[in-house]
Order: structure tokens, then sequence, then C-alpha cells
């Protein structure tokens, strides 16, 4: 093993020295579920070293995970994704920037944008036909509207996304980079890639990159890594900025831990091959259909989403017929579920024989329904403004030629429907109502 942040916690721990700082706990056995955590649970003292410092075992760790994913540099992050991301566009764009993003992004972005005061362009995805979500992004439409705003100073793409469909990053970064513009990788969902055989996104030429550790590695919630083309010291400023000044070492240790489990195990490969396989199945023996490689698709390997409504039922309603069998997400015409490595052979049976149970009796056909697409929004004031203005709150029914003060946001997956300084029309209504995010009913608007 060679994870020194681990190594170096476990000497402390074994001196049993006495702790007359904090954490209150001060490392002994107070609740049972925390017995071997709180020993490992320290704060900042000449010996831990300090996250932000930027020095001793934490930024050996640090930069062992820099070079597994094969980038100059890497940062731990314990404020999850959401601190990497609004760093990331504090560092890129500073007060009052211009900044381009893939309408998928994470609400994250949207509080990074009212924090620094950021002016907004969009580019929005393609509809895959009948599974109603969000695609590739066009090349032309990125590069279209670099041309027309020159003070665009860095984009935001989302890669993968919920849905488990990865972007073209190297044809992104090369056009970004022709415009003087900074890319940056919202890859919340990729810490997995490199133990799948994928390209960081650094390799293909982001800029800086975001990875949620805890979404698809053994690491504790809210670890995520920062990883970044060239090393940049101001960006650490910023994380310090947005996150606690009292960073979690147990959550330091899981990225530390998992990074060098990640690096020395074949276990995601099989989880690949075991997600290919339930693919398969479905597509041969329900009556739903899982989305694989014959949709054009670069595709996470070991995302499984399935369309349930080839079967004239809901993904909602799958989710519930599931059982004690949790999925990621739903919505009215697909069901997600997260593959991991720590996922038995019996646990890909169990959602097997769940899923052919409720296929039972139905019958797939092709699917009439017209996809209901994401109305582009008309912005009438700044995020910034609209998010500290007064507001109240009103029945989503009645919000038409209303001005948004906080983001309509349905999670999972956590995507901005309308941004705060934006109009609701009626085709917004029509969306957040009908499609697949029914359980938004009062929203907050501009007073």
């Amino acid at each position: 093993m060679n994870a020194p942040l681990y190594d170096l916690l476990s000497k402390i721990v074994d001196k049993n020295t006495i702790r007359f700082h904090m954490p209150g706990h001060k490392g002994k056995n107070v609740f049972k579920p925390f017995d071997e955590i709180f020993a490992y649970d320290f704060t900042e003292t000449p010996e831990t070293g300090n996250l932000y410092e930027q020095t001793g075992a934490i930024r050996d760790a640090e930069m062992l995970a820099a070079e597994y994913y094969r980038s100059a540099d890497c940062h731990f992050l314990t404020g999850g994704s959401t601190q990497g991301i609004q760093a990331a566009i504090g560092e890129s764009c500073g007060i009052n920037g211009s900044l381009l993003i893939d309408r998928c992004c994470h609400k994250s972005v949207v509080s990074a944008c009212a924090l620094f005061d950021i002016k907004t362009y969009f580019v929005y995805p393609e509809i895959i036909k009948n599974y109603g979500f969000s695609g590739q992004l066009s090349i032309n439409d990125i590069e279209d509207v670099l041309k027309k705003n020159r003070d665009i100073k860095a984009f935001i793409t989302v890669s993968p996304n919920y849905y488990g469909i990865i972007q073209d990053i190297k044809s992104i970064s090369e056009l970004c980079h022709k415009h003087d513009v900074k890319l940056i990788v919202d890859a919340a969902h990729a810490a997995h890639f490199k133990a799948i055989g994928f390209k960081s996104p650094i390799e293909l030429g982001a800029d800086i990159a975001v990875l949620s550790g805890h979404k698809t590695l053994p690491v504790m919630g809210q670890g995520a890594y920062l990883i970044m083309k060239e090393q940049n010291a101001k960006i650490r400023q910023f994380e310090s900025m947005i996150c606690t000044s009292s960073p979690s070492y147990p959550i330091m240790l899981s990225l530390d831990l998992a990074r060098d489990w990640a690096q020395n195990t074949n276990d995601y490969l099989l989880c690949a091959e075991r997600t290919k396989d339930i693919r398969d199945f479905i597509n041969k023996n329900t009556a739903f259909t899982a989305l694989d490689d014959n949709y054009g698709l670069n595709l996470d390997r070991c995302r499984l989403t399935i369309n349930t409504s080839c079967a004239n039922i809901s993904g909602h309603d799958i989710c519930e017929k599931l059982g004690n069998v949790i999925c990621e997400m739903s919505d009215d015409r697909n069901v997600v579920f997260i593959m991991t490595a720590q996922d038995t052979q019996d646990d890909f049976l169990t959602l097997r024989n769940k899923l052919v149970e409720c296929s039972k009796g139905r019958i797939r056909k092709i699917s009439n329904e017209n996809d209901i697409i994401l109305p582009k929004a008309k912005q009438i004031m700044s995020i910034r403004s609209a998010w500290f203005s007064n507001y109240k709150e009103m029945n989503i029914e009645d919000a038409e030629g209303k001005v948004c003060s906080r983001p309509i946001t349905p999670y999972p997956p956590g995507v901005p429907v309308v941004f705060p300084g934006e109009e609701i029309t009626v085709k917004h209504i029509e969306f957040l109502t009908k499609r697949c995010y029914n359980t938004i009913s009062e929203v907050l608007v501009c007073d």
C-alpha cells in the first residue's frame, strides 16, 4: 500500500497520544458506529499537517492522486464537487467575469455565479429521443457562442451527465483554447474512469476537472478531487474561501485510500463487464431498454440507464416496485443505477431478477410520446441581483411571467430548470409539471 496520509495518521494513532486539542471526542470510542473513525479524526497540528498549506503527508497523497489521474496537480476537497466547481469558476472568471455554461450544469454553478456576480451564456445539449434527457453538445453551437461573445473567460461542461453520457472533451478543449477560454469539466461522476481504462478530462485537454470520489469510489461523503493541467496555488485560496477551515481528516484519508485501491485492483473492470451483461440481458429479456453503445454515444461503462416508458410505465413507478433495491434516480421515463466495484455478483443478480419481475406482462413498443424539451430562457436580471432580491413563494402554476429568485432545481439530478434572474414561461411550467419533475409545486420569485 502507498497511502502516505493513512500511514502518518496510523503512526499517530498507535502512539496513544493524549489530545488536548480539537475534535471534542479526542479520538476516543464514544459512539459505537464511530469507534474506528474517531481515532483517525484529527485537526491541524504540526504532526498532521494542514490541507491549505500544501505540505506534509496530505500534499504527498494529493500528488499521488495527481499522478494517477495524469494531471499536473490534485487538490483534496472535503466540501464535495460543489467546493471544486465554485473554486474553479471563481479562479477562472473572477468578479464580474463571463462564463459559458452547459445547460446540464449542477446547481453549484448557480451559487458560484451569484457569489462572484458572473455573466452567463448557455449551450443546450441535444435530447436523446424516447429517453427524453440531454445528450451530446454540438461543437458548432459552442463555437458560435464563443465567436459572438469575446468576453467569455471559461466554459463549464458536465461529463458524464447523470445518465452516463460523456462529452467529446478533446474537441471541446481544442475549441476553447483556440478562443483563449479555459475549460472546466464537472466530472463529478467520473472518479472511477481511470479504473475502467478511460482517460481523465485533463489527459483530454481540460484545464480543470472536479471528480466526486464519493459518488463512484469507496470514499466518504463529500470527498472529491480537483485535478489541473497546470499547478495553480491561487485556486487553493478559493477552495479555502468556500469550504470550512477545518477540513475533515477521515474524508481526506478515504480519498488517499481510495486512490491507492483503484490504482492497485482490477475490480472496476469486472464491474464494467457485469454492467454490460445486465444491459444486454435487459434488452434481450425484458420489455425495457437499457441505454447502450448502439445509440452512437460515448457512455460510462458502469452506469445503467433503463428506459421504462417503452413498456408503458414510468421510472418513478419502477423505483417503487423495486422494493429494497434502491436506484440512484428516476424520472417519468427512466430509472438510473450507479454500479461500482463494491456491488457483488449477487447484487447484480438481485437487480436483474427485480427488473424481470417488473417487466412481467408488459410489451415493449415504440413510443409515440413527444419529447418535452427544456425551454430556452430569457434573462431579465443578473443571477446575483435575483438571488439577493426580496422574494416570495408561489405555486408553480401561477408563476408565468415572474422572474425566478432561486434556482428551480429538482434533485436528483440537481440540474436547474430555471436560473435566478430568468423569466418563468408557460413552457417552463409545462416542463416542470408534465416532464419528469412533477414534485415541484412551489417556487421562489422576485417580489
